[in-house]
């Protein structure tokens, strides 16, 4: 994570340069449109490129440094899925920074960005449900892989061992073979001997 930090600092110090210190619309007292006789364009462009490079090497960073981490501490690979989510919002931070430095309006991309979101969230709601209880259940850790557990949820009562956890379903072994459970269902389980209904065998 230090590598990452170094790289946001250089990032912020790019952001920095570029809107304090550089302009890339002519204010009337320039030489005009040529970046390499204007001080201030040229002061822009290479704040928003520092800003960028250094702000791609930061985000790739903390993403590597995030699914070792947990992969480290779950002991199997599933750090991805975070260090997926980490590189999205980073990739995201860096382009809104980049468009501050060049001094571009962010009101109709935001605006825009909003309303494709929504879309894409209400289209993929239960994909994307999935996808964050995976999450969730990979950070809180409730169960590991090789743990024998009871479930109980909206979908039935379950009793076997964990064999998988993906992005999107947790694999258990019960009594009659294999089951996927969505990842949803799963984090919205009880979970423990003391789940079961009355009526469930002991």
């Amino acid at each position: 994570m230090i590598k990452a930090s170094i790289g946001a600092l250089i990032a912020l110090a790019g952001l920095v340069t570029a809107t304090k210190f550089g302009q890339l619309e002519n204010t009337g007292h320039g030489p005009g449109k040529d970046v390499a006789t204007n001080p201030e364009r040229l002061v822009a462009v290479i704040g928003a490129l520092v800003l960028l490079g250094a702000g791609i090497y930061a985000v790739r960073t903390a993403a590597a440094a995030t699914r070792i981490a947990l992969d480290d501490l779950s002991g199997t690979s599933r750090g991805t899925p975070v260090a997926f989510v980490v590189s999205i919002v980073g990739y995201i931070v860096v382009l809104l920074c980049l468009l501050a430095a060049l001094h571009q309006p962010l009101t109709g991309l935001l605006l825009g960005g909003a309303l494709t979101g929504v879309i894409i969230g209400i289209a993929a709601q239960q994909t994307l449900g999935n996808f964050f209880a995976g999450i969730v259940l990979l950070v809180v850790r409730p169960f590991t892989i090789g743990e024998r557990v009871f479930l109980r949820s909206s979908i039935g009562e379950y009793e076997g061992i964990i064999t998988n956890m993906s992005m999107f379903y947790v694999t258990i072994v019960v009594e009659r073979g294999p089951v996927s459970l969505p990842n949803s269902a799963v984090l919205a389980s009880a979970i423990g001997p003391g789940a079961r209904s009355d009526d469930s065998p002991s």
